[in-house]
């Protein structure tokens, strides 16, 4: 069916994704930024404000890969999850919007 198909490809894709995710240090990138975001919310790096600029500079660049990757996974699965519904109920009709 469709829906087969299209799970296929999904499934196809997180693993793809997943590949993106070690050629990018996903996992110790989105760490850093828990750190880094965890450190400018300590009052006492404003006392030094050359560290704070850096890490404010570091979380940015961080972001920048973390939080795609992120929204990419959350996509993928609920794509998956929202199929998986679909063919719960025979419904290839969704399909279509």
């Amino acid at each position: 069916s469709e829906i087969n198909q299209i799970k296929s490809r999904i499934m196809a894709l997180q693993e793809r994704y997943s590949d993106l995710l070690g050629i990018f240090d996903y996992a110790n990138k989105k760490d850093r930024l828990q750190e880094v975001e965890a450190e400018l919310e300590s009052p006492d790096v404003w006392s030094d404000p050359a560290r704070a600029q850096d890490l404010g500079r570091e979380r940015a660049r961080l972001e920048d890969i973390v939080k795609p990757l992120g929204e990419t996974s959350t996509r993928l699965t609920d794509s998956l999850e929202l199929l998986e519904m679909a063919a719960e109920e025979n419904d290839e009709a969704c399909l279509l919007y």
